[in-house]
């Protein structure tokens, strides 16, 4: 695999602080191939990884899967493969986590793919409206593309990758007015997660803002938004429920989460470690990360009971109206595939398939 260098990059102050450290340290240590804590190991001996994400401290996914995921690790590699979290994006920005891992600035990161439009175009059909309603399932279907789909594994060339999930699914937050029908929606300023969501909230009529999820809450606070599509995860994990007020239930989208690691990283670790810990990677830890947003999202949704925000579930006759004009955005998205040469009608139909089962 060949990294893609052909893409902007677009790296934080600390990112570049972090690389040009690394790089410092590898010619002090006598020229090493790669910046990767782990790539001049040796049989037997102790391996540190760094694992990078943007998830906040006190995130679920951050204080229960990825922690959970260190310690299996380092029982099943006997000691050997110790890993280090960095939440809160403290070593790369949300949008920058891919290539920091593929340049290996860091050895194993997590995101969101959308916060790279167009760099994953395979892995975006989980994010086309009315994939799944469930973290847990989404996750199942996206690991299950990946392993089918040749095509998939160039998306994340320079990488390794651990586990995909999914969040989840999406719903409309807006703060001051509630939005039970089209004509609500329209002219409200809505934080949008991917450029598929972009297009048919255009359609609905509203104006959809770019941003990662860290920024929301001040967003929305602030008042520089109306309101977000966003999982009902996101009201707990990102404390959404202080600023919102109303919730319009469509069950619309999913976001599709990355964990990948450098390749000279991985194979740093030598075959026994990886042995080990590809008993603990793949389907399973993609079903572990989707099925605690399912568990988190149902207990945000009685916090935000509790809180006294207003939910509003449209009823099927009412979805079918919002559908007309949202439903051309798969056509769309399938048109942009195939004229990319990807198997893009395959790969919706495939995604169907998997769902419904």
């Amino acid at each position: 695999m060949t990294h893609q260098s052909s893409k902007k990059r677009k790296f934080t102050f600390p990112f570049i602080i972090i690389l040009l450290v690394n790089m410092m340290l590898a010619a002090c240590s006598g020229g090493k191939d790669n910046a990767n804590p782990g790539s001049d190991s040796k049989p037997g001996s102790e391996v540190s990884l760094d694992f990078s994400h943007f998830f906040p401290p006190n995130h679920e996914q951050e204080t229960i899967i990825i922690q959970e995921f260190i310690a299996d690790v380092e029982e099943a590699t006997d000691g050997k493969v110790k890993i280090t979290s960095y939440p809160g994006a403290s070593l790369a920005a949300p949008d920058a986590q891919f290539d920091a891992a593929a340049t290996g600035a860091v050895d194993i990161a997590l995101s969101v793919n959308s916060y790279n439009p167009n760099q994953f175009p395979m892995t975006s059909v989980m994010e086309l409206p009315f994939m799944s309603n469930q973290g847990e399932k989404g996750a199942k279907v996206l690991w299950q593309l990946y392993k089918e789909f040749p095509e998939f594994k160039d998306e994340y060339a320079g990488t390794v990758p651990l586990w995909f999930f999914t969040s989840d699914p999406g719903q409309i937050f807006t703060v001051g007015k509630p939005v039970k029908s089209i004509e609500d929606l329209k002219g409200m300023r809505i934080r949008s997660p991917s450029a598929e969501t972009n297009e048919w909230l255009t359609n609905l009529g509203a104006t959809p803002v770019s941003m990662s999820m860290n920024e929301t809450y001040e967003a929305l606070e602030r008042g520089v938004v109306d309101g977000t599509i966003a999982p009902w995860e996101a009201l707990q994990g990102y404390s959404l429920y202080e600023v919102v007020d109303y919730a319009t239930v469509g069950n619309f989208y999913m976001t599709t989460f990355y964990v990948v690691m450098n390749e000279d990283s991985w194979d740093s670790l030598g075959e026994d470690n990886q042995k080990a810990i590809n008993e603990l990677i793949g389907e399973k830890m993609a079903m572990k990360a989707g099925k605690n947003f399912d568990k988190v999202g149902q207990s945000a949704i009685e916090k935000s009971l509790e809180k006294g925000i207003e939910i509003y579930e449209l009823k099927d006759e009412e979805l079918a109206e919002w559908k007309v004009l949202i439903d051309p955005t798969v056509e769309k998205w399938i048109k942009k595939l195939e004229d990319k040469g990807l198997p893009g009608q395959k790969i919706y139909d495939r995604a169907l398939e998997l769902g419904s089962q």
